[in-house]
């Protein structure tokens, strides 16, 4: 499980806590293994659509094979901060279902390597490339198709959670490519898109 330092706070806040991360740090997929989109508005359109389903199978697999790790990452840390400080009726349940999910794929808890202390003047970049650099190690090996979406299924079963679409709905403006990359907004959301063999896909840059 990701360690967490945070004061407890009431199931909806953790919740509202929660899909604020998710959107802070992470793309969305569509289902069935994608070959991408031969445009950044392709693969927006496919992953807005599987975002209003709930389909986080296609969302990740909209994900750049290379992204993926990061992907696992910021999904496993809003989703753990969930589990670790919700206070519900089921908080026991939702905390066991969580470790096994991570079991049974394989996620490495510890990582090793050295540990980055962050202060304010560290740059963005080292953070960004640190983060990634963990992320690779866990999640390296976890077939992320599958291991998102079991990790989403935790939350998008909530009541509270019924009405999120887990993606933006909003039309996508302002596209910029540059080179083998590209970047737009949907609403206040930023949205980063990445070539690969000639085909796009969506970043998990951390800092959308």
């Amino acid at each position: 499980m990701l360690k967490i330092t945070a004061e407890k706070c009431g199931n909806r806040s953790v919740l509202l806590l929660v899909f604020s991360l998710f959107w802070l740090w992470s793309p969305s997929v569509v289902s069935g293994e994608t070959a991408g989109g031969d445009s950044p508005q392709a693969v927006f359109d496919l992953a807005q659509a599987a975002g209003a389903k709930k389909d986080f199978s296609t969302l990740a697999r909209l994900v750049a094979k290379a992204e993926r790790p990061m992907y696992a990452f910021v999904t496993d840390m809003a989703v753990g901060m969930f589990v670790e400080f919700y206070e519900g009726e089921k908080a026991a349940e939702l905390k066991k279902k969580y470790q096994e999910i991570q079991k049974k794929h394989g996620v490495k808890e510890e990582v090793g390597g050295e540990e980055l202390k962050i202060t304010n003047e560290t740059p963005q970049d080292v953070i960004d490339a640190h983060i990634r650099k963990r992320a690779k190690a866990m999640y390296a090996e976890v077939d992320v198709v599958e291991y998102v979406p079991e990790l989403m299924h935790i939350v998008t079963n909530m009541p509270e959670m019924s009405e999120q679409t887990f993606f933006p709905q909003e039309k996508l403006t302002d596209l910029k490519i540059d080179g083998d990359r590209a970047t737009g907004m949907a609403g206040k959301k930023k949205i980063s898109f990445i070539r690969d063999n000639d085909r796009w896909y969506l970043s998990a840059d951390v800092m959308n």
